[in-house]
């Protein structure tokens, strides 16, 4: 079999040579550039016209310097002058930006890049007739370069990344190890590995045997053997609280109460949970101690009530004779002794009168917060109600001196005490206003979690300063004979309002009457509720 042959080109004379050469070099995907002996451009292909802008007639015969001025001192002249003089050949890479040509880059990179980034191979050439020329290759190199500058910076960002990672990573460590909780990390298959030092002292070779256990023991089934469940005495608290608290046993036989705290993530297709174990050492001895000092407290208080019963109790008894015997004394000689002697007799009932409404005071303020009555809804309408029939009975003031501003809601507390409480702040409103003018004032205000209930009037007002003292007890700005009162009156409203969860305060100006504001929540705090129940 005979071989099949390529097709051969027959050239028949050099002009036809010349022709197809030409053809070649100007369509080639590069720059090409002849330079003779005499410095002149004897070639200049389509490439270049293409990207310098420069017609292939604009450049023949002319100095590449004289085309790009900017090059006469660069690489690229001194690299031609080399090659032309001595035969040496060169490369000008893109790094070295003085040797570039001032050649337009392709529209993609024309927002990035002024100009072309381009490498340029220069190379002499000798002719068949001993002639010798230079010739330039000028590549586009600009995407390599590109790319060049995008996996540097993406090197810097990884660099940067990696340094971040190893900063953290030592952060981290550095918190674990530091840290006072321990902590440890188990997976779904009960193996359990401490993550600091303080984890490997409890849990450790050398720490508690059985403490691994009963991690294991809280931990969510994972359809592996349970582990025996601990004793009673190594789980402090009832699983079904939400708090779990263990004790532990350290090298050196000390018991020490942890708080447990358990999350859990997801790895590699598996649960892993994280441990958190607290020394709560210092809390439970916290703890008995608030407990020893409140159950100190409540023997004090306890005794305190039995002695101000006892006191007040055995106090009226001489004080109802001594009040008796005055009482009698002034009736039977009234008129019959001098004025002194009716002055002094007068004095005596007075002060033992006073006395007896200081006890009665006295054992209502002890009893606001030992004999309340559980707390049910209270419609403050009723209950004005009622403060209104009471004034009525009294004959103190004139008709329609308790005025009802709007609605009035229903709160929650003790009735008896809420009555006692605006009851007191209505009687001061009309103690210190004008009798046939006075007036006290009552309504309401809501915010997101309580009512304001308001008890104004428009009496003598109080002094700033004393805003904050008058609810303290036996706090009175005037003298016995000025107005009447014991000064436990307001101790007495602020006590209710604090069992009640509430406050107390006043605004108030001199001359123009004060105003009370009751604040009392709508939800009742936690301990409060209890109490009250």
């Amino acid at each position: 079999m005979t071989k099949p042959t390529s097709p051969i080109v027959d050239i028949k004379d050099a002009a036809e040579a010349a022709d197809l050469y030409s053809n070649l070099l100007d369509t080639a995907d590069v720059g090409l550039v002849v330079i003779g002996a005499d410095r002149a451009i004897c070639h200049w292909n389509q490439w270049m016209q293409s990207r310098s802008g420069i017609l292939h007639e604009q450049a023949i015969g002319k100095r590449l310097s004289t085309l790009f001025p900017e090059t006469r001192l660069g690489r690229l002249c001194q690299a031609i002058q080399d090659c032309l003089e001595f035969g040496m050949p060169a490369v000008i890479s893109p790094s070295l930006n003085q040797g570039a040509l001032p050649l337009r880059p392709l529209p993609q990179f024309a927002a990035t890049f002024e100009r072309m980034e381009q490498s340029i191979r220069v190379h002499p050439i000798t002719t068949s007739r001993g002639d010798k020329l230079c010739s330039l290759t000028v590549r586009d190199v600009t995407l390599a370069v590109q790319r060049d500058r995008l996996l540097r910076q993406q090197a810097a960002e990884l660099a940067e990344l990696v340094t971040q990672t190893r900063r953290s990573e030592d952060r981290t460590r550095a918190i674990l190890q530091n840290t006072i909780d321990a902590i440890l990390v188990a997976s779904d298959d009960g193996n359990i590995e401490p993550l600091n030092a303080r984890a490997q002292e409890l849990c450790g070779p050398e720490g508690d045997p059985e403490l691994s256990n009963i991690i294991r023991f809280l931990l969510p089934d994972s359809q592996h053997t349970p582990p025996q469940r601990p004793t009673a005495d190594r789980l402090l608290t009832d699983l079904g609280t939400g708090v779990i608290e263990v004790l532990a046993c350290t090298k050196n036989g000390r018991n020490v109460p942890l708080e447990v705290a358990i999350s859990h993530f997801s790895a590699d297709g598996r649960y892993h949970y994280i441990i958190t174990l607290r020394d709560i050492s210092q809390r439970k001895r916290h703890e008995m101690e608030i407990q020893r000092t409140m159950a100190e407290l409540e023997r004090s208080n306890s005794e305190l009530e039995q002695f101000a019963y006892a006191a007040s109790h055995d106090l009226q008894e001489p004080l109802r004779m001594v009040s008796s015997y005055t009482q009698l004394i002034a009736r039977r000689y009234k008129d019959k002794l001098d004025e002194t002697a009716d002055e002094f007799i007068h004095y005596a009932v007075d002060g033992t009168q006073r006395m007896q409404r200081m006890i009665d005071d006295l054992l209502t303020l002890s009893r606001v917060g030992r004999h309340g009555k559980p707390f049910h809804a209270v419609p403050l309408d009723s209950l004005f109600d009622a403060i209104a029939a009471n004034f009525r009975r009294a004959g103190l003031g004139p008709a329609g001196n308790i005025v009802r501003d709007g609605f009035l809601p229903t709160v929650t507390g003790d009735a008896s005490q809420l009555l006692l409480l605006f009851q007191n702040l209505v009687s001061n409103g009309l103690k210190y206003s004008d009798p046939e003018t006075g007036e006290v004032r009552i309504y309401t205000a809501e915010t997101e979690e309580s009512w304001k209930v308001f008890v104004a009037d428009n009496g003598i007002g109080i002094e700033p300063q004393y805003h904050a003292t008058i609810f303290e007890i036996f706090k009175r700005l005037h003298g016995y004979g000025e107005y009447a009162g014991t000064g436990i009156g307001l101790a007495i409203c602020k006590k209710i309002a604090d069992r009640h969860g509430g406050t107390i305060t006043v605004e108030s100006e001199p001359g123009k009457g004060s105003t009370f504001c009751v604040e009392l929540p709508k939800e009742l705090p936690i301990v409060i509720a209890q109490e009250s129940m």
